[in-house]
């Protein structure tokens, strides 16, 4: 009796052809879809679009939550990196407080007498 390992593929390993490499189905290698991100991204949108300062810093914890838990080997095709999530969540809190920095109160002249 002899053992051998099983051969999927029977085509000639020195063709051109490019044959597909499919991944075991487990959880383990289940796509993993980040809420983490999409919600960041999310926030960060409307916190730029309301202004509201609360809801960028909101969406920018969750971003760098999201980026702490970034699993790559799971991630969908079509997810958003978390390095772009950062920066949106970042581009939402810039956007709330530029416009604070940039208008300075006008300081009332005294006459001179």
């Amino acid at each position: 009796m002899t053992i051998s390992a099983p051969v999927y593929d029977k085509t000639d390993p020195k063709s051109d052809k490019v044959v597909p490499i499919y991944l075991p189905v487990s959880p383990e290698w289940a796509e993993y879809k980040d809420w983490y991100n999409q919600t960041a991204m999310t926030a960060a949108g409307a916190g730029m679009f309301v202004k509201q300062p609360f809801i960028t810093w909101g969406a920018f914890a969750l971003a760098v939550f999201g980026f702490v838990n970034q699993q790559p080997l799971r991630q969908a095709k079509d997810a958003t990196s978390p390095l772009v999530v950062l920066g949106m969540a970042f581009a939402g809190i810039v956007a709330g407080i530029f416009p604070k920095m940039m208008l300075a109160p006008e300081h009332a002249q005294t006459p001179i007498a």
